[in-house]
């Protein structure tokens, strides 16, 4: 039986497509939607018409200097800012950090409130983060577009629905309603997502010819985590968010991990591991205390300077890292890595530890490691990779239409 392509699905991914060309090569003229969607002019114009009608798009008239081009300005696309905003929020180890963002991707406001989750209930961290944005939107002197997309990136793990934050080292309660609660009070629909997602998601945005198809990030603060994209699509469990690459075993029956199991990577390569290791802390026991602001770089200058458990700890490190990923591309094969987050800039002291863990040929065959980044702003990262999840959501469910229609900014169906 042959499947039926209705015309408004048509519509709809053709104008999914001229959004997403916007989005990725900034403002265009209709010539330039054009080549870069493979449209024709006829159908880029009638799709752009009706946007700008609807007030998704806005145009401004652009001419370069008259030696140059002849006849009429040439007029340019964007998404309109004042469509619609979004607010991206990150969850993170006693912070909470809430930003506004307006349709076109520009920033609004932002906001960070400092807050010891650790001790936190969960309607606590629930109450947190609501009265973070509320705060942050109440105080905007501007009137701002209607809200409608709330983004969540967390650290930790979500339901597949990323309605639900399940667990997490930055709160020792479970199955926390975050979604529902977000969206109960702002009307707007909420998605919670894991920070080591959106980093690939971000990096994705930022340069897809550069990362591919298949690539993993893996991302180093005070756990482990992985963002994993394979054939163009961003790795996600069947009931749950992300890949736990720092919670597979490292060592059976090994040190104690803040999962509450014992051996994991992160339980040798976390930047918490890595400093009680290196203090002589019972490995067996979690610290009562995170290392300090600036105890990981003063331990890795000891390190730099002269051999001992420094060096040593960061090495292990950097063996719990390659044998994670030793035992992941033997289930794939090999990809490109990039490295984010805090711990890059303590790369020196672990990789040759990884290249050496790495090179461990399966069958006869070597393993190929390709580098193709390091970039210590996680933070930056997953709030683009946010930002980006957020726009596209709304891109996606613009409802397709024709020139002289109206349309009304309603909540998108989940």
């Amino acid at each position: 039986m042959s499947n039926i392509v209705r015309p408004d699905d048509v519509r709809r991914q053709n104008q999914l497509g001229i959004l997403l060309a916007l989005r990725r090569h900034g403002n265009l003229s209709r010539t330039e939607l054009s080549a870069a969607t493979g449209l024709s002019a006829s159908t880029v114009t009638v799709i752009t018409t009706s946007l700008i009608e609807r007030g998704v798009l806005a145009s401004e008239q652009w001419s370069e200097q008259a030696t140059q081009r002849r006849g009429r300005p040439q007029v340019r696309l964007q998404p309109n800012a004042g469509y619609a905003s979004v607010a991206v929020i990150l969850l993170a180890l006693n912070r909470v950090t809430a930003d506004i963002y307006d349709y076109a991707g520009g920033l609004i406001a932002s906001k960070a409130v400092n807050i010891r989750t650790k001790s936190m209930t969960g309607e606590e961290l629930v109450d947190a983060t609501v009265s973070t944005l509320r705060s942050l939107l109440d105080q905007q002197e501007v009137e701002v577009a209607p809200l409608a997309r709330i983004s969540v990136g967390v650290e930790g793990i979500v339901d597949g629905a990323g309605r639900v934050f399940l667990s997490s080292p930055v709160i020792d309660v479970q199955d926390i309603p975050l979604g529902e609660a977000l969206e109960r009070e702002f009307m707007a629909p909420a998605e919670l997502a894991n920070e080591c997602n959106m980093i690939a998601e971000a990096l994705r945005w930022r340069a897809p010819e550069r990362y591919g198809p298949n690539f993993a990030a893996v991302v180093m603060t005070i756990g482990i985590g992985m963002g994993l994209y394979l054939n163009g699509h961003l790795f996600s469990g069947i009931a749950s968010s992300a890949t736990e690459f720092g919670h597979l075993c490292y060592k059976p029956d090994g040190a104690l991990c803040r999962c509450g199991r014992r051996g994991c990577i992160e339980a040798y390569a976390g930047q918490h591991s890595i400093w009680r290791s290196a203090i002589g802390a019972d490995t067996g026991k979690m610290l009562a205390e995170e290392p300090p602001p600036d105890g990981l770089r003063r331990l890795a200058d000891v390190a730099r300077a002269r051999p001992g458990p420094e060096r040593e700890a960061f090495a292990e490190a950097g063996r719990a890292i390659g044998t994670g990923l030793s035992n992941l591309f033997s289930m794939f094969d090999p990809i490109p890595l990039v490295f984010a987050g805090p711990g890059v800039q303590f790369m020196d002291l672990m990789k040759e530890s990884i290249i050496k863990a790495l090179d461990n040929p399966s069958y006869g065959l070597p393993v190929t490691i390709s580098v193709i980044d390091e970039d210590p702003d996680h933070v930056a990262l997953t709030k683009a990779g946010n930002l980006m999840s957020a726009l596209t959501f709304l891109d996606a469910n613009i409802p397709a239409g024709e020139a002289g229609q109206r349309l009304s900014l309603a909540h998108p169906a989940q």
